[in-house]
């Protein structure tokens, strides 16, 4: 096997479909590789992978998990690493891209502009966080939610109870953020990979939905950006360390550019669509240069 895709879906799925027709026609042999299926060892000082014995080791891994990605997967992914195998995008960037907050942590440490944003483990801290922020509306975040799920817009302190109530874990905590009014936003995707921008798009919320993901029925239009957009894109992918990435930016009503997440097993359906551009086909070439 040539590249290994980490993912827990099968075939079918649009982005692992799309990787292994992109692979098939560079003549690339591309494999789906179940991180629950896959098993660590060490034999006499050997480090190995069970339950690849029909197919050997990848020569380059991408990771394809997500965001919900659990410390089990990443243990395989640096038993890859430990026996010498490339991985596009290594367990240090994933480790930080899988939490929103350190993501904007890094971020905000490369003097990239992010929202104002509080991490709260507590109710105490969660309205403390609100205040801080300037009162209602302002925006919570689970830490690892994907494609806009978990993702609430709170406009009274009932519903800063609610979030209390139903989903603050206080061993997992939650994510407070200044909210940017929809009117005059522009929401954009941008698909890095190797430090270049590949695709970019423009994403349009649903009626009376303040979130602007795909996923969650909103439209999309591929774009052509800035130089600066593009440099922002660029940067906030190496400050989280990742080589292929999808930033999520906002540019505000007045003009101001703000990153938003940082992910680092982006979905593209909508991109491709949106912008006609194979981007199954940039993300292979970019995995195949390190055979």
């Amino acid at each position: 096997m040539d590249i290994g895709v980490i993912s827990v879906r099968g075939s079918d799925y649009h982005p692992n479909r799309r990787l292994l027709e992109a692979a098939r026609r560079r003549g690339c042999r591309l494999g789906l590789v179940d991180p629950y299926r896959t098993g660590p060892g060490i034999m006499q000082g050997v480090l190995g992978m069970g339950g690849m014995e029909n197919t050997g080791p990848p020569r380059v891994i991408l990771p394809r998990q997500g965001a919900q990605i659990g410390d089990s997967s990443l243990t395989v992914l640096a038993q890859f690493a430990a026996m010498g195998i490339v991985l596009v995008n290594d367990v240090p960037a994933i480790s930080v891209a899988r939490n929103k907050f350190l993501t904007l942590q890094a971020l905000a440490g490369s003097g990239l502009p992010v929202p104002d944003t509080f991490f709260a483990n507590s109710g105490a801290l969660v309205y403390n966080a609100i205040n801080r922020l300037g009162g209602y509306p302002v925006v919570a975040k689970k830490l690892s939610g994907r494609q806009g799920a978990e993702v609430f817009l709170l406009t009274s302190r009932q519903d800063a109870e609610r979030i209390v109530d139903e989903h603050l874990e206080p061993g997992q905590g939650v994510l407070l953020q200044g909210f940017i009014a929809p009117e005059g936003r522009r929401d954009l995707r941008v698909m890095v990979i190797g430090g270049n921008v590949a695709a970019a798009a423009e994403f349009f919320p649903k009626p009376g939905d303040f979130r602007s993901n795909f996923h969650l029925g909103g439209n999309i239009r591929g774009v052509s950006i800035s130089g600066d957009i593009e440099k922002f894109a660029a940067d906030s992918a190496r400050a989280v360390g990742l080589d292929i990435a999808g930033v999520d930016l906002v540019v505000d009503a007045a003009g101001a550019p703000w990153v938003i997440e940082v992910n680092y097993s982006p979905g593209f359906r909508g991109l491709e669509a949106a912008t006609g551009k194979d981007v199954a086909a940039e993300i292979i070439d970019f995995a195949m240069s390190y055979i």
